[in-house]
């Protein structure tokens, strides 16, 4: 590789870290500002493996902040190109976050489709963190076209491989599953005792933003028993969205903010 072009490789590789860096932090923004940067040098250089990775951060980071029809933007252009790769990990993982944004389109039956498939990869790579992170979807699929049962199992599994691998995190959001499909079903109390331990890992964790979805989780679920309780977890959910500016974020403040109205009112 000829200086120059190692030099833009090099800018490259270091955009895509500052956007996963961002991510991680949750500063939205910045992070599809560095993918998208290094994603268009990967592009010039005829990278298409790292083109490919960069396509993938940014449709993953789009749907994260709720900017779904921008998501959509990149998906099938990501797919595509890990498939002329034969990249069959990163196949799955944009069947994945598809699955994922045609859920919140409102069309399961894609949404199944696309996790089917991204399950079927996972499986014939026995790749257990693949399978327990993308289980967490078909959960969430299962758990929309109310199969409660078929959910439950698929949070359970999740948790229980995401123990093995001692992805405390992973296993946290399985347990929010879990807590969401019983309070679907009217089980309200199952579903706080799962939202509270979900609540202690994200808390022990440091991170806010999971912390905050949980408490408002939480709030709906103890809310029909104790609505004090749970003004007072969507209080403190507050006080953890208010650096967050992205569109999920803004949406899911702006919600809470009417309830606790509501409430006064």
């Amino acid at each position: 590789m000829a200086r120059s072009s190692q030099s833009r490789f090099d800018e490259a590789q270091a955009r895509n870290l500052m956007g996963l860096i961002h991510l991680r932090q949750r500063e939205l923004d910045s992070a599809d500002a560095h993918f998208g940067q290094a994603m268009s040098i990967f592009r010039d250089l005829g990278n298409g493996q790292r083109t490919a990775t960069a396509l993938s951060n940014i449709a993953s980071t789009r749907l994260s902040a709720g900017r779904v029809p921008e998501a959509a933007s990149v998906i099938d252009e990501a797919l595509a190109a890990h498939r002329a790769l034969a990249n069959r990990g990163g196949e799955g993982n944009l069947l994945r976050i598809a699955a994922a944004l045609r859920l919140e389109e409102g069309d399961s039956d894609a949404a199944r489709r696309s996790i089917d498939e991204a399950l079927d990869i996972a499986l014939a790579l026995r790749d257990h963190t693949r399978e327990g992170f993308w289980l967490l979807t078909l959960g969430d699929i299962q758990r929309t076209i109310a199969q409660h049962g078929d959910a439950l199992t698929s949070y359970q599994r999740s948790a229980v491989l995401h123990r093995r691998l001692g992805d405390r995190s992973r296993e946290a959001l399985a347990w929010r599953g879990t807590g969401q499909t019983y309070a679907a079903m009217d089980r309200h109390g199952e579903a706080a005792t799962f939202h509270r331990q979900a609540a202690a890992v994200h808390r022990g964790l440091g991170d806010t933003w999971q912390l905050a979805l949980e408490l408002d989780h939480l709030a709906s679920a103890v809310h029909p028993e104790d609505p004090e309780t749970s003004r007072g977890h969507w209080i403190e959910a507050l006080t953890y969205l208010t650096p967050y500016t992205d569109p999920r974020a803004t949406s899911i403040r702006s919600r809470i903010e009417a309830l606790l109205t509501r409430a006064v009112g």
